[in-house]
C-alpha cells in the first residue's frame, strides 16, 4: 500500500539505526565516540529524509488519516 520511495527510505533508516546501535555498543565506542557521533548524524539524516517524504507522500498521508502516526512501519511480505 505504501510507495516504493517510502519503503526504500524506511529500509535506509532501519540500516542506519542498526549501524548506530552497533557503533554505540562496540568496545571501540569506549575509547572514541567519534564513530558513534557520525553514525548518529547519519541516523538523524535518514529519519529526516523519511519524515520529509512522508509529509508529501499520498500513501503515507492516507495511512496517517486512518490512524497510523509517526514513521510508517512496513511488514515484510
Amino acid at each position: 500500500m505504501y510507495c516504493s520511495e517510502c519503503k526504500n527510505l524506511y529500509r535506509t533508516f532501519e540500516g542506519t539505526l542498526a549501524r548506530f546501535v552497533e557503533a554505540r555498543t562496540s568496545a571501540f565506542y569506549q575509547v572514541s565516540t567519534r564513530i558513534a557521533v557520525r553514525k548518529h548524524v547519519d541516523l538523524v539524516r535518514a529519519k529526516n529524509d523519511l519524515c520529509e517524504h512522508q509529509e508529501v507522500c499520498p500513501w503515507a498521508i492516507l495511512a496517517q488519516h486512518f490512524g497510523q502516526h509517526g514513521i510508517v512501519q512496513f511488514a515484510e511480505a
